[in-house]
């Protein structure tokens, strides 16, 4: 467990010097909003990316890959929001602060799940997972029809944030416990239950796509942390019924196409509770481009090309579903195959050539890169995937009797 060694680890943060680098999406933001130029926000995006890539070129000794791969993924979301969303009204030179908010939003969210992943301590990551959600519910829930969807998601997923740190702290043991064992089990189970709420089990995603880019990484930092409690068979086994009753709740409610980042999320629970930290960061850069890719499509393009970012991922899916397959019971990997097929039986595959073609032909050059990433990312994981390089190792706790 690279991740949960890592968290684990003596030290505030990962990386201190990382630490202070990193800060640049607060320092940007303040700067910004006292000098009352926020159309400045877009070039800071992109010199912010190459400080972050410097940063994590000479400055990452000693931390672990997944960490330094989750942290370069996130840099790339401010560059991603501002380059697709070329059709926004620019914002006034004098704007004030609430005015220009959609434009120091990103800086602010991402500065949040940078935190979260830098910082060692599981309750501190929590913290910021949760600040970062309530930024995006309360920008979310500016307009009337979006208040009380907005106010139900960040209610129930900073409860899990409550509800997470309460199991962490349970977990240390006490005085009311008859053993430490008892403790720790009472504390997984409730530490378990709030990062699944933390993760949006249970709540609708925004319909504002540049909303749920910003989303992918607060959803994902409570995953990673989950892989701290997959240690013991039960978690595992509690671990995989909550990743299938994610992806069950999605085909109760009958949305037609399948909500991209709830079945990303319901994949990513299988992943921490099968060991699998590969198929997580997976996952992690997939939906990040994925959710890219939709914000372009719905700025530029007919509703029709809206299941395009879905139709991509499905190798990708398919792929996660190969490496899962061996180490899950034959109950748990029948209820996966059946809701897979359930789920994406309204996803219009005749549709995918023609939709590539209209975002190839009209998408411009970001759009373009993002259509041949995820090629490329399908054909690489393949070839890994033949290789054996994503080795499945099963767990024997977690097989059928």
């Amino acid at each position: 467990m690279i991740l949960a060694a890592a968290s684990f680890s003596p030290g505030l943060f990962a990386s201190p010097v990382l630490f202070g680098l990193f800060c640049w999406p607060f320092l940007v933001v303040w700067a910004l909003w006292a000098s009352r130029r926020p159309g400045q926000a877009s070039f800071m995006a992109r010199l912010g990316l190459i400080l972050s890539g410097l940063a994590l070129l000479g400055c990452s000794s000693g931390m672990a890959w997944g960490q330094e791969l989750c942290l370069g993924m996130e840099a790339c979301v401010p560059v991603l929001l501002f380059l697709l969303r070329r059709g926004a009204e620019p914002v006034k030179a004098k704007a004030s602060f609430r005015e220009g908010m959609g434009i120091y939003l990103p800086f602010l969210v991402t500065g949040c799940v940078f935190m979260g992943l830098l910082l060692r301590p599981p309750l501190a990551a929590l913290f910021f997972d949760g600040a970062g959600t309530v930024l995006l519910a309360w920008w979310d829930g500016r307009a009337t029809r979006r208040a009380m969807p907005a106010w139900e998601a960040v209610r129930l997923r900073l409860s899990g944030v409550i509800l997470a740190g309460l199991g962490l702290v349970v977990m240390q043991g006490g005085s009311v416990f008859s053993s430490n064992d008892s403790a720790a089990q009472v504390g997984q189970v409730l530490a378990l239950a709030g990062l699944c709420m933390m993760a949006g089990l249970g709540s609708v995603a925004s319909s504002r796509a540049e909303l749920v880019l910003l989303d992918v990484g607060l959803r994902f930092i409570p995953l990673f942390l989950m892989t701290l409690l997959a240690g013991t068979p039960f978690m595992q086994h509690l671990m995989v019924i909550a990743g299938l009753l994610a992806m069950v709740g999605m085909i109760v409610r009958r949305q037609g196409t399948p909500p991209l980042l709830s079945w990303m999320t319901g994949l990513g629970i299988l992943a921490a509770g099968t060991g699998q930290i590969p198929c997580l960061l997976l996952l992690y850069g997939v939906a990040l481009l994925a959710m890219a890719l939709r914000l372009g499509c719905e700025d530029f393009f007919p509703a029709g090309a809206l299941v395009l970012p879905v139709q991509m991922v499905l190798p990708v899916i398919i792929i996660v579903l190969v490496v899962l397959a061996p180490l899950l019971g034959w109950v748990a990997l029948a209820g996966l195959l059946v809701c897979v097929m359930l789920g994406f039986r309204q996803l219009e595959l005749e549709t995918l050539p023609r939709n590539v073609l209209t975002v190839w032909q009209r998408g411009g050059g970001l759009m373009r890169g993002l259509l041949l990433l995820l090629i490329l990312l399908n054909l690489l994981v393949a070839t890994l995937l033949a290789w054996g390089v994503l080795s499945v190792q099963p767990l024997p706790v977690l097989k059928g009797r």
